[in-house]
């Protein structure tokens, strides 16, 4: 990842001394309203099919049977809006998502005046040889990088995966592997169901065969209302 889109991400999550993107109780905050998957409603913003295929296949295999869970194509704009909008609700909400850099970084910019908490923030870089991938993240989805980062492991293609909790004493974690091959958008997928519910096991197996392929460069986030 080029040193601008680094440095543009930790912006995004450090910028002033309380983290104002993250709303003014930060990371800490975040973290403890990370395991209210059960009790709030979930958005799943999906920036195109091939997302809604790979990502959002991994979300919607995650949740439990009855979860109040919607879909929303970030390709509609009138979607896109809808959830712009549901940041700045007073309803509880998770909305949990992957877009483009561009669509990603507006709609942080958004979350960030609605005073919503981000306890995701990634950047993904994908070509056919490898992918790099970047995480700002809260404790309370440290499963979902070690879930990244294990399903990198098994991939055919060179990876490079960094993360970082910078409000929190957890360890920055820094993985790389270099092997011949195309890459697949396994990762995806994984990622989708390990955000969407932290903790519990992905079944490797069951998602495989969700995958679409996925190729340029995208942000994911879970977003907490």
């Amino acid at each position: 990842m080029d040193p601008k889109r680094r440095f543009l991400l930790k912006g995004m999550l450090a910028s002033g001394a309380g983290g104002a993107l993250l709303g003014s109780a930060g990371l800490a905050q975040a973290a403890l309203g990370a395991n209210r998957t059960g009790r709030v409603p979930t958005l799943l913003l999906s920036g195109s099919t091939e997302i809604e295929n790979s990502f959002g296949a991994g979300v919607r295999a995650a949740l439990p049977p009855g979860a109040d869970f919607r879909p929303l194509r970030a390709g509609h704009v009138d979607a896109f809006a809808e959830a712009c909008r549901s940041l700045s609700g007073n309803r509880p909400l998770r909305l949990i998502g992957m877009l483009d850099d561009a669509s990603g970084e507006l709609l942080i910019a958004r979350a960030r005046h609605a005073g919503a908490r981000v306890s995701w923030l990634g950047l993904h870089a994908v070509d056919n040889r490898q992918t790099r991938h970047q995480i700002v993240n809260a404790p309370g989805t440290r499963t979902a990088v070690l879930a990244l980062g294990e399903q990198l492991g098994t991939s055919a293609a060179g990876f490079a995966l960094k993360s970082e909790q910078p409000f929190s004493e957890g360890r920055d974690l820094s993985l790389a592997g270099r092997r011949a091959g195309a890459t697949t958008s396994d990762w995806a997928t994984h990622l989708g169901h390990a955000l969407a519910e932290p903790g519990r096991p992905v079944d490797s197996a069951a998602l495989a065969a969700r995958s679409a392929r996925l190729e340029g460069r995208f942000v994911s986030f879970v977003i907490e209302v």
